[in-house]
């Protein structure tokens, strides 16, 4: 994707309710985790990458499951299964005696593997990270990218960034760890504070209605303020795939 595509996808999704980052991160894992099942369960790599990761983190193995592809799924999960029995069959134990410093070692800290468990619990963990996290962090670079790149200027993104929701807390630590432009910082920030100020003010008046005194005056637009605050400080990235 070029940051003319991410320039109009960001564009459209900062007039949409939350975090512009966190929404367009959800739509391309959807469309990701459908051309993986449904084009991609035979590609060799492809199946290489997701036996070196053990599978997937487990966000995207619910979010997997969740779709009508119990083929794909099947067929993927049969090979990964594969590569682990083939892991347990090869093992190799090694048992310290019984009266040894090691072995007192062990009996104190049982969060950690033994000598003789070690090397089996090494083979066994991921020996790369989830495909489908790698997908969706390196499209969330790009549209962070285009953010920044694109946000002051002639036709730039902030006026539609200052009537946003604004980026959540995750992506805004992001973001401006990226940032190298001290004016486009400033600019980004300035919004972003705006942004909570009117959030902190919906969650004012969401508290205040949910007295006895005021239970029955209308709600407005802060009815769902609480919603929309947990999204912002956490991000709303258990949405991806939907």
């Amino acid at each position: 994707m070029d940051q003319t595509t991410s320039f109009f996808d960001l564009r459209d999704a900062l007039a949409q309710p939350g975090c512009p980052v966190c929404r367009l991160r959800a739509r391309d894992t959807g469309r990701f985790l459908e051309s993986l099942l449904w084009e991609q369960v035979n590609d060799p790599d492809t199946r290489q990458q997701i036996r070196q990761a053990r599978g997937f983190c487990p966000e995207h193995t619910r979010r997997l499951a969740e779709r009508q592809a119990s083929l794909g799924i099947a067929i993927l999960t049969r090979d990964v299964l594969h590569s682990l029995l083939d892991v347990l069959v090869d093992t190799q134990w090694q048992v310290p005696p019984r009266l040894s410093l090691k072995r007192a070692q062990e009996a104190l800290d049982r969060s950690r593997p033994t000598v003789g468990t070690a090397e089996l619990v090494a083979r066994l963990a991921p020996q790369r990270s989830c495909l489908v996290c790698q997908q969706a962090n390196s499209m969330e670079a790009i549209y962070l990218d285009t953010l920044l790149d694109r946000l002051l200027g002639e036709g730039g993104l902030l006026p539609a960034f200052q009537s946003s929701d604004g980026l959540c807390l995750p992506h805004l630590r992001l973001i401006l760890a990226r940032g190298r432009d001290r004016a486009v910082c400033e600019a980004l920030v300035g919004a972003q504070a705006a942004s909570w100020k009117r959030l902190d003010a919906d969650l004012v008046e969401f508290i205040r209605k949910n007295d006895y005194r005021f239970r029955d005056e209308p709600w407005g637009q802060e009815r769902d303020a609480w919603r929309r605050a947990a999204a912002a400080l956490g991000g709303s990235r258990a949405s991806e795939g939907e």
